[in-house]
């Protein structure tokens, strides 16, 4: 009787454990999930490198202000969205050397800020950056610059807003080409490979970021890379993504490539080539 009494207290500790850890990753989820950097963020830098780089204003429908760095494109080309990743703000992000390779060649650039990041109020969430994003479009289409002459680039979490604007936004005026660079399936996937299946996750993500459930209306070109060794976004999240996705589409694997550090392994050249139409 001590013995099945000892294991009947056991199971119960375990079982009180395992309610505090999934709440607590109820409760937490957002803090695992976005890591915004919450101050002004400042031209300083990209003054020196990028100086035509501007922080522009622009309004969601409550009024309420958001803002992007700006650049027009130079004649004759395209303009590019580059929605940054979970981590930081679009200071942080304009540093990058796709950013910057952009700028060199002449190309028109727009860098979102989404709420909650920099100093804009909120919080982040699936919502709000689909929102962000949306406003984002329409402010260049408020510019005359057309979705044909947009491509859509995201980084990491970025990815998704750049896929939910091209299903979305692109669905009657197609966008000039989509790249995402260390993409995801789903948040909801990311948090089984991570979880296996310990939690019901399903359940409990409030943000679930479906870059699967847009992907298949998105029916422009679409250019996919990501890295064997990952350790923030496995490998096997772009892959997926990519079978799900329409023609016509490129994918890229580096073997040697983790999540930031794929401009390193010559991501931009093929970027570029595939911008001008060659694969």
């Amino acid at each position: 009787m001590r013995v099945i009494q000892k294991t009947g207290i056991i199971l119960v500790g375990l079982g009180v454990l395992y309610v505090l850890f999934v709440g607590i990753l109820y409760v937490m989820q957002d803090f695992f999930l976005y890591f915004p950097r919450k101050r002004t963020p400042i031209l300083l830098n990209d003054m020196q490198t990028m100086p035509e780089l501007k922080e522009v204003s622009y309004f969601l429908p409550s009024g309420e202000r958001l803002y992007a760095w700006y650049r027009p494109a130079q004649k004759g080309k395209k303009t590019v969205v580059y929605f940054h990743g979970n981590a930081y703000n679009v200071e942080y992000h304009s540093q990058r050397k796709p950013v910057k390779i952009f700028y060199q060649k002449g190309y028109g650039l727009l860098l979102p800020e989404y709420r909650g990041y920099g100093n804009l109020k909120g919080k982040p969430s699936q919502e709000s950056m689909e929102k962000d994003a949306e406003t984002a479009i329409k402010y260049l289409n408020g510019l005359d610059i057309q979705n044909k002459d947009i491509l859509l680039y995201g980084h990491s979490m970025g990815t998704y807003p750049a896929v939910y604007a091209a299903a979305k936004w692109g669905k009657e005026k197609p966008f000039n080409g989509v790249i995402l660079e260390a993409p995801f399936f789903s948040a909801e996937s990311v948090g089984y490979a991570y979880l296996k299946h310990l939690v019901p996750v399903h359940f409990l993500l409030k943000n679930k970021h479906p870059s699967n459930a847009y992907i298949r209306d998105i029916h422009t070109r679409l250019f996919i890379a990501h890295g064997k060794k990952d350790g923030i976004i496995p490998f096997d999240q772009g892959w997926q993504l990519y079978n799900y996705a329409n023609e016509p589409k490129t994918f890229l694997r580096f073997d040697t490539g983790g999540h930031n550090n794929l401009p390193d392994f010559g991501l931009m050249d093929s970027v570029l080539s595939w911008m001008n139409g060659k694969k």
